[in-house]
């Protein structure tokens, strides 16, 4: 594990050191120790961002955005936001798009038993690596990579004694406080999440799979 401070990650996300405090608090950096970071969980973050300065959208915009690209209605937003959105949507790039909807659910990387994978692979909804999107094929009965509700999350924590795995995990978890039945639901209709979910991979083959899936879903869209 390669191990960074505070200013160092400051500096290389281009953030002020409060900034990246903050983020560690909220859980989107791995600290280690009071003035150390785990340097993968801010490669990650960096990915995830695309090099936008932009403010992600809050959950619900985030979500209600691969909603409409899935063709699923966004009824938890009003008229006048979705209409906002979809201009937004028309007008944006791929990778503009992994970078604000990063706020649909908070990423766990994480290492369990390999009895427990299959097991764990009934409870999440799955994306991401457990998808085959373009020309990737979907990840291995080792691995399990989906999305599960925030109070659910520590739950399967205990529950299976994962544990934390900056590197080499073979658990991916994405909490969210979202409503899963919707979650599912857009998961089911196409690539776009598991689009999404990849274009923050720090994989450069996952990661332009990813990128181009949700290419494809703006076209459509637009």
């Amino acid at each position: 594990m390669q191990i960074v401070t505070v200013a160092e990650a400051a500096d290389r996300l281009r953030l002020s050191v409060r900034q990246v405090q903050r983020l560690a608090r909220l859980g989107d950096l791995v600290p280690i120790g009071p003035d150390r970071l785990d340097w993968e969980s801010v490669l990650r973050h960096e990915a995830a961002r695309q090099g936008h300065e932009r403010r992600a959208w809050e959950e619900a915009t985030a979500w209600a955005a691969v909603a409409l690209l899935e063709r699923v209605e966004a009824t938890w937003l009003g008229q006048a936001q979705r209409s906002r959105l979809k201009s937004e949507l028309r007008r944006a790039t791929a990778e503009e798009l992994v970078a604000r909807t990063r706020n649909r659910a908070t990423v766990h990387r994480l290492m369990g038993h390999r009895a427990v994978v299959g097991r764990l692979d009934g409870e999440v909804i799955g994306s991401g690596s457990a998808k085959a999107v373009g020309d990737l094929t979907a990840a291995t009965g080792e691995q399990v990579d989906g999305y599960v509700s925030a109070i659910r999350y520590g739950q399967l924590m205990a529950r299976y004694r994962l544990h934390d795995a900056s590197e080499g995990g073979n658990v991916t978890l994405r909490a969210t406080g979202f409503d899963l039945e919707i979650v599912s639901r857009i998961a089911e209709r196409g690539d776009v999440l598991a689009g999404l979910d990849l274009g923050a991979s720090l994989d450069t083959r996952e990661r332009a799979a990813g990128v181009r899936a949700v290419e494809l879903a703006l076209a459509r869209f637009r």
